[in-house]
């Protein structure tokens, strides 16, 4: 569950960076670090809760391409909200 929160959070900071008239690549770059972020917090700072082997590398990859696709449907979002009030102005 804290995984989708990640992926959730990583969608609404991009939709809010790129709200504020920041660059859409920055506002994706800077989306793109939330879920890998939570990944290293939660493997390398919380006590180890698993029974088995360590995932964390495999974790890390599809966090990592989850956080792109989160963060870059957030930025097109807001792209076309920002389009769609711009011409309403």
């Amino acid at each position: 569950m804290p995984a989708l929160l990640a992926i959730f959070c990583a969608f609404i900071l991009g939709l809010f960076l790129c709200s504020k008239d920041i660059k859409p690549l920055t506002s994706w770059l800077l989306s793109c670090c939330v879920v890998p972020i939570f990944v290293l917090f939660s493997e390398f700072v919380l006590p180890y809760m698993g029974g088995g082997a360590s995932m964390w590398p495999i974790a890390l990859i599809v966090g990592v391409f989850l956080g792109l696709l989160a963060g870059g449907l957030g930025i097109l979002l807001g792209t076309i909200i920002k389009g769609k009030t711009n011409k309403n102005t």
